[in-house]
């Protein structure tokens, strides 16, 4: 037990100097920031120090014995109040400047680091709890950075320059500031330990929420259709009123944290203007330096009680980072970037085992070529293993064992930017991104307007591109709002003669889709196998029957292979699966 509290310790002071890391990354305006602010409490001294001289001549002053006019008095409290204003609202500016950079570019190194490890990672992690990670985790630690950050720098001078200023003149008072200064921040830490442990479950519970949220949206349809729709919804109901219980939980240890703080610096306000009331009756101290030291009393606990209002900004911000330091320290393989493929393309697997986690192998001893050009489809039941040799063909995942060879080159000491970039993709269900049309079929705001219609008329869209008003500009809505299953499918295929990519990976993408449809997208396919390599998991015969080979999978293991025509003669499984 006491092993793992000393490795929980150890990950906590790795997530919080992590996150003080990122501060090179904010250009430098943080730390702007926080000589602004240090300033200003700098500025601050001055101003109570030129307040009581003012409430002193004003009550006390004979007439002719000032050594400073009140007007001139006055002209300085008030320029003293300008450039503190001034000072707070670009120290302000800075630090949020600054979080916000430092947010950009954590945001930008975990895409970069999702894509680096490819869709098999995002799926088995689960998309809604990266979407939340990616924006509600990120945006929390923009009080971290902003708040929190600078506070703690503040704590450092602000109450060291009062002690410096309060002590020649009052060294009583600023006995009693120095010695009451450290419950403040004990008491803080004494309520953040069990604060730290309700935000770390309001994380978990966000980002269940947001999983169940993504899954009753995605299954929408099927809920209406068995009329599951009601019990969905106390089910959201519930869970929805449990997170703002936990959430009404933290916010009960954040007003209470703030009462101990307020409750402390008030005691010890309160105690010095005792001891300085007692002192002024019996003559032992000057009236207009015991206000200074009374004005400053306040000011000296300010930081402090912000701190303590800024530490549960840096709890959240702990708690999301920790999610986020995990994801950016995921393993992923460094490839050299001298080694990049040309085509054409001959694809070797050799004796290639892969099983995933705390599961049994999902792919045994598999050897298999894919030649040049030509379709080859890759069949079996499901769970059969299709899936997890296409994505071991385009790297996202590695095999245990065994290589995946292209054009004699070790695909795991290889550039997988520069693989995938000959590689096209068509899924049972294309991806539509919001946008328009031409965007869709470029992936990019930058395109070829003749190559769009060019690859639209041979996707079978162009008598569809007549309807549209605004052509290929027209815009559509997230999963192919606006278009037609069938529409969907051959904008996927539009992708491919746009891009014309050498290796062609197809997940059935005749699905679902009606036999006019059907027929056009797979003469398409066809045609397109005749100059490049078309790889194809397939469900339906006249798919695969024109295939120049066909991998049999079963169990994770290749059983057969060899065209049509010779598997059909075996009259073993594959024969068996047509009957």
């Amino acid at each position: 037990m006491s092993d793992m509290k000393q490795k929980i310790e150890l990950q906590k002071n790795d997530v919080n100097s992590w996150l003080k890391s990122q501060k090179v990354h904010d250009g430098g305006r943080i730390s702007r920031a926080v000589a602004l602010g240090a300033l200003n409490g700098l500025l601050m001294i001055v101003q109570t120090a030129i307040l009581a001289y003012l409430i002193d001549i004003s009550i006390f002053s004979i007439e002719g014995d000032e050594t400073f006019t009140l007007p001139q008095i006055c002209g300085a409290l008030i320029f003293i109040i300008i450039i503190r204003a001034a000072l707070g609202y670009f120290s302000e500016c800075y630090s949020r400047q600054g979080a916000m950079s430092i947010k950009a570019n954590i945001r930008a190194r975990l895409l970069q680091r999702l894509f680096q490890l490819g869709p098999t990672y995002t799926q088995t992690k689960g998309s809604a709890k990266l979407a939340t990670l990616l924006n509600r985790g990120i945006d929390s630690l923009e009080d971290y950075f902003a708040g929190y950050l600078p506070v703690i720098a503040y704590c450092a001078v602000i109450p060291l320059a009062i002690l410096v200023a309060v002590f020649p003149i009052d060294w009583q008072s600023g006995l009693i500031l120095l010695l009451t200064a450290p419950m403040v921040p004990f008491f803080m830490i004494l309520i953040g330990h069990k604060a730290q442990r309700l935000n770390q479950q309001h994380w978990a519970k966000l980002q269940r929420m947001s999983s169940h949220f993504l899954d009753i949206i995605q299954g929408l349809t099927q809920l209406k259709i068995f009329n599951a729709s009601r019990r969905e919804i106390d089910a959201v109901k519930k869970i929805s009123d449990d997170y703002g219980d936990e959430t009404m939980g933290i916010l009960k240890i954040a007003f209470l944290s703030s009462f101990v703080l307020e409750f402390l610096a008030s005691i010890s306000i309160a105690l010095v203007a005792v001891v300085l009331g007692f002192r002024l009756y019996y003559g032992d101290v000057d009236y207009v330096l015991a206000l200074w030291v009374l004005l400053l009393a306040p000011e000296f606990y300010l930081p402090f009680r912000q701190l303590g209002t800024q530490y549960h900004s840096k709890m959240a911000g702990v708690t999301a980072a920790e999610d986020l330091v995990e994801l950016l320290n995921e393993p992923a393989v460094e490839k050299s970037d001298s080694v990049l493929f040309c085509p054409p393309f001959d694809i070797q697997i050799i004796d290639a085992n892969f099983a995933y986690t705390k599961r049994n192998n999902a792919l045994t001893n598999i050897n298999t070529v894919f030649a040049s050009q030509g379709l080859y489809a890759v069949i079996g039941d499901s769970g059969s293993g299709k899936s997890t040799l296409i994505d071991m063909i385009l790297g996202f995942i590695q095999p245990s064992s065994g290589q995946i060879i292209i054009n004699n080159i070790p695909l795991s000491l290889a550039n997988r930017d520069s693989w995938l970039q000959h590689c096209g993709w068509i899924s049972q269900q294309a991806d539509v991104f919001h946008g328009s049309l031409a965007f869709n079929v470029a992936l990019s705001e930058v395109y070829q307007v003749e190559q769009i219609h060019n690859a639209l008329g041979k996707a079978g869209l162009g008598a569809f591109l007549t309807t549209l008003e605004n052509g290929i500009d027209t815009q559509f809505g997230e999963a192919g709002a606006g278009l037609s299953g069938g529409q969907i499918q051959r904008l996927a295929l539009a992708r491919v003669f746009y891009h014309q990519p050498e290796v062609l990976i197809l997940d059935e993408p005749t699905s679902n889709l009606d036999q006019q449809t059907e027929q056009i997208i797979t003469e398409s396919i066809h045609d397109y196998a005749q100059e490049h390599l078309v790889i194809v998991i397939a469900h339906r015969l006249h798919t695969i029957i024109r295939a120049k080979n066909i991998i049999v999978l079963d169990q994770g293991k290749v059983i057969e292979t060899g065209t049509h025509q010779q598997l059909v003669e075996l009259n073993s499984y594959y024969a068996r699966q047509i009957r």
